[in-house]
C-alpha cells in the first residue's frame, strides 16, 4: 500500500484543482438561466414585431374590403339615381351589408370614414391605417367598432344624399 502522507502532510493538501460539486451545479443554472433569459428577451421582441405586421395585414386587407364595399354602394345609388324616371319622388334605397370581423389577431378595432378614406385603427399595438375611396357621392363621416356594419344610401331633404356607414 502507497502511504497516503506525504511530507507529514496529506497528498491533496497540494492538489487545488478540486472544486465542490455544489458550485459546480451553481455556475451551470447561472449559464442555463442567463442563456434561457436571453432567449425569451430574443423571441419577445419577434413575437411583438410579427404581431404588429399580422394587425397592419389585416387592418389593410379590412379596410380594402370596406373601401369596396364602400365604392359598390356608390355605384348603386349613382346607378338607380340615374335611372328613377324624371319626376318622381327621391325613394331610392341603396344598403350593403359587410361581414368584416369583429376582431383583428384578437384585438378590437375602430373603422372611421369620411370623403376622403376608411380610417381602421386599434389600441393595442396602436396601428391606424387609412385607405383612400372613390366614392363620388358625399360620405358622412362617422366611426363605428369593427365588426359587421351597414353601408347605406340616404336621401334626406335637408342635407342631401350621401352614403353613411352604421354598425348592424
Amino acid at each position: 500500500m502507497r502511504d497516503r502522507w506525504h511530507g507529514g502532510r496529506p497528498r491533496f493538501a497540494r492538489d487545488e484543482r478540486a472544486v465542490s460539486v455544489v458550485v459546480g451545479y451553481v455556475l451551470t443554472l447561472a449559464i442555463g438561466a442567463v442563456l434561457l433569459s436571453g432567449v425569451v428577451i430574443g423571441i419577445g421582441g419577434v413575437v411583438d414585431s410579427q404581431t404588429d405586421r399580422v394587425v397592419r395585414g389585416d387592418l389593410e386587407v379590412t379596410g380594402q374590403t370596406t373601401v369596396a364595399n364602400l365604392e359598390s354602394a356608390d355605384r348603386l345609388a349613382r346607378a338607380a339615381v340615374v335611372d328613377r324616371p324624371p319626376g318622381a319622388a327621391d325613394s331610392t334605397t341603396v344598403s350593403v351589408g359587410v361581414d368584416l370581423p369583429r376582431r383583428l389577431a384578437g384585438r378590437s378595432y375602430r373603422i372611421a370614414v369620411d370623403d376622403d378614406a376608411v380610417t381602421l385603427q386599434t389600441d393595442d399595438p396602436e396601428i391606424t391605417v387609412e385607405i383612400p375611396h372613390a366614392a363620388t357621392l358625399p360620405v358622412a363621416e362617422t366611426s363605428v367598432r369593427g365588426g359587421p356594419v351597414r353601408i347605406r344610401y340616404v336621401s334626406d331633404d335637408a342635407g342631401g344624399p350621401e352614403l353613411e356607414v352604421s354598425e348592424r
